[in-house]
């Protein structure tokens, strides 16, 4: 294999291994900051594969607003939001899937800072605006070289070439091959599982008065339920809904401006794995039958057309390894799902995504600016990550058992939460 240098054994860039959500925030904290970078993503192109539905920014915005271009922040949510008419209506609330009624709500304007319900592939392109990227680049391995008596990182290509920087920042997702280099393949498959809940995702376009009933009833954003077929089941189906995009001109053509997400979820081990479209959304609509839901989410579903795509998810759970606690040394490090990969049942995990691509690009950025050194930034960092990583994995493994347990322990747990919200707010 021949191997060819792009860039000299000098080179102070920070490597990005990853063009995800987390490695462009990082490439837009450090570009604002002045810190040189470069970002390398494995695919040949931004529109290569789907980047997924929609997700919720809240608790990482505070971080990403006082480290990266304000001008550009300003534009986030007319950018990126569901509906950029209303960017910052991001409401949402629990539904009893049994009756249809709403239990509980969670107001967005309630909230002290910034949130925004985003559309997935509106908001990574709305982080690489301005964002060099190369692309078509899969990292095969990396090797630590000394450099005038300090350390580079030399990364090696796929495709033979190489780059050297000052530190590799792994963000190249759940199966990165950063984090696997870092803790050898072992440890990477102890901290690395697949957890059984088996999810279909599916969404279409509807109408402006059904999206009003959902909107009145419900929630203006999104929305989750459970229901079980009778007060004895051992498990419930999980429903999660979510406004997708608002499309103002569909409204002229057909009057289906709004596209709505459904993601439907079970634990029962013994349902089967289906491969086409036809079969899968047949499953779905089975369990909304089976499972008794009633309301606007079960009439969601049902009316789903047949010529839908059905999407499967598997979810990976990682949880950083113990190694990482004192894995120090070399100057590489890790953000987003590459070191802590969590389910989506409390869509958290691209808040901490970013929140982690923020707190490490300052800290970088003091590297930079001569105010601390690597090693010490890279300490900092992870003793605030670590923990938080590992309470974030846990937190929503166990939001998947209890979405998904029988209706008297879902009801006991959104009761009590109710009452957390309650004596809160007469606290406050």
């Amino acid at each position: 294999m021949v191997v060819t240098t792009t860039s000299s054994s000098t080179n102070n860039n920070v490597l990005i291994i990853g063009g995800g959500l987390a490695g462009l925030a990082l490439a837009n904290v450090l570009k604002y900051q002045g810190v040189p970078y470069k970002v390398f993503e494995r695919d040949a192109s931004p529109d290569n594969r789907s980047q997924g539905f929609s997700l919720s920014m809240h608790f990482c915005l505070e971080a990403l607003k006082s480290s990266m271009d304000p001008v550009k922040y300003a534009t986030l949510g007319e950018k990126s939001a569901v509906d950029r008419d209303y960017p910052n209506r991001a409401d949402a609330c629990l539904v009893d899937g049994n009756t249809g009624e709403r239990l509980f709500m969670f107001p967005s304007e309630s909230s002290s800072h910034d949130v925004f319900r985003v559309n997935r592939e509106r908001f990574r392109n709305w982080l690489l605006e301005d964002i060099d990227v190369e692309w078509n680049k899969r990292i095969d391995h990396y090797t630590i070289i000394t450099h005038n008596g300090g350390r580079k990182v030399k990364v090696t290509f796929t495709d033979g070439t190489v780059e050297y920087g000052s530190v590799l920042v792994g963000a190249d997702g759940v199966n990165s091959q950063v984090y696997r280099q870092l803790i050898g393949s072992e440890a990477y498959d102890q901290s690395t599982s697949v957890n059984p809940v088996k999810i279909l995702n599916g969404s279409y376009w509807i109408d402006s008065t059904f999206r009003r009933e959902i909107e009145n009833t419900l929630s203006y954003s999104h929305m989750m339920g459970s229901a079980c077929a009778n007060e004895d089941a051992s498990h419930s189906i999980c429903l999660f809904v979510s406004l997708l995009d608002h499309d103002p001109a569909r409204k002229e053509q057909e009057d289906k401006p709004y596209e709505m997400l459904w993601s439907i979820s079970s634990v029962d081990q013994e349902e089967p794995n289906y491969e086409t479209d036809h079969e899968k959304l047949k499953q779905a609509k089975d369990w909304i039958h089976q499972s008794g839901f009633k309301g606007l989410l079960r009439r969601l579903v049902l009316e789903t057309p047949e010529d839908t795509k059905v999407t499967a998810l598997q979810v990976v759970e990682r949880s950083p390894h113990p190694k990482m606690d004192t894995l120090r040394g070399d100057p590489v490090v890790l953000i987003g799902d590459s070191i802590h990969k969590m389910s989506q049942f409390r869509g958290i995990a691209g808040n901490h995504a970013i929140l982690d691509a923020c707190l490490l690009g300052m800290e970088l950025t003091r590297v930079y600016k001569g105010d601390t050194s690597l090693d010490q930034a890279i300490d900092t960092y992870y003793k605030e990550m670590l923990p938080r990583g590992r309470n974030a994995v846990e937190e929503s493994h166990q939001a998947v058992e209890i979405m998904h347990a029988s209706r008297a322990q879902i009801n006991g747990f959104i009761y009590a939460m109710a009452n957390k919200a309650t004596d809160k707010q007469e606290k406050n």
